[in-house]
């Protein structure tokens, strides 16, 4: 692999994978993914990352030096299987990155897929926004064959290295996660408990003198999340599982699978980052999810 200007592979063209993409073509890198088969959102954010087309995903991975995954959690596993089918005919070594929000039990699940492989496997974990203006997000490496990825660290991301255990990486994205998505949903439930018991107006009031940082935060994230929230149910799925591999509780991200679900259910889980409404309130959103809440069973997971 050519350290001074590795060709990078990107599986995934979310928000998170065109923006990094967007700011390594800035920087001189030629970054390559397939399209084919993309909705009409990713191909134009391709587009305007300056995305080169790669017809297929053997095409893909016999092109590029780096590829990075960063999908869906519930697809990451599918799509390392169909790389590794993919390498065993691979004309050259391949560092593959995978950055889904998954579990350390799952990362290690899918590097065993790569045992005996020209390939090194380096776990990631990605923390942030994705990069814009100037700002951008953490990622956090761990493998052995880490340390070949700094010539990427700045233009998209921080690189910050955790060592060489496969697993240490997904493990800080999960608890981390844990954090700031899990409160999220625990905020949400809180609200729409509220809005069920005709309490709304008083919560609202009792948390502006007491606890203004969790309304503050309530009202900018809540109206947000269900643009996401269809992605987040899987990931509070491997936090719960890195919590009970730990001997701790996955009860509470259990319910925030949940809460993720009502989200992702309701009458804006169509939104995405790029069209979702903005003029849209905390208030008015937890008053659409509240009656619709009574008629899932939440507990279930249905």
């Amino acid at each position: 692999m050519s350290t001074e200007n590795p060709i990078i592979g990107l599986l995934g063209i979310g928000e998170m994978g065109g923006n990094m993409a967007r700011e390594l073509t800035g920087a001189g890198f030629r970054v390559v993914s397939v399209l084919k088969g993309r909705s009409a959102e990713s191909v134009a954010r391709a587009k305007e990352a300056g995305i080169e087309g790669a017809p297929d995903l053997k095409s893909l991975v016999a092109a590029c030096d780096i590829l990075f995954s960063v999908l869906p959690p519930s697809a990451a596993e599918e799509e390392a299987r169909a790389v590794a089918e993919c390498l065993r005919d691979a004309p050259k070594p391949l560092t593959f990155v995978e950055g889904n929000a998954i579990s350390p039990v799952l990362v290690r699940e899918i590097a065993d897929l790569f045992d005996g492989m020209p390939v090194r496997f380096v776990d990631g974990g990605i923390i942030g926004q994705p990069p814009k203006d100037g700002k951008v997000p953490r990622l956090y490496l761990s493998g052995a064959g880490s340390g070949g990825l700094d010539a990427l660290d700045g233009p998209a991301f921080e690189i910050i290295h955790l060592g060489d255990t496969i697993g240490d990486a997904s493990g800080f994205k999960m608890v981390y996660a844990s954090q700031t998505k899990g409160h999220n949903a625990l905020l949400t439930a809180g609200f729409v408990a509220a809005e069920r018991m005709g309490l709304l107006e008083a919560f609202v009031a009792e948390l502006k003198y007491s606890q203004p940082g969790f309304l503050s935060k309530a009202e900018a994230n809540i109206p947000r999340l269900p643009a996401d929230a269809g992605r987040w149910v899987r990931e509070m799925e491997e936090i719960r599982d890195t919590y009970e591999a730990l001997g701790l509780t996955g009860g509470f991200h259990e319910g925030a699978a949940a809460m993720m679900r009502l989200l992702a259910n309701s009458p804006f889980g169509h939104e995405t980052r790029r069209t979702r409404d903005t003029s849209r309130g905390m208030i008015e959103t937890v008053r659409a999810l509240a009656p619709q809440a009574a008629n899932e069973n939440l507990r279930s997971g249905n």
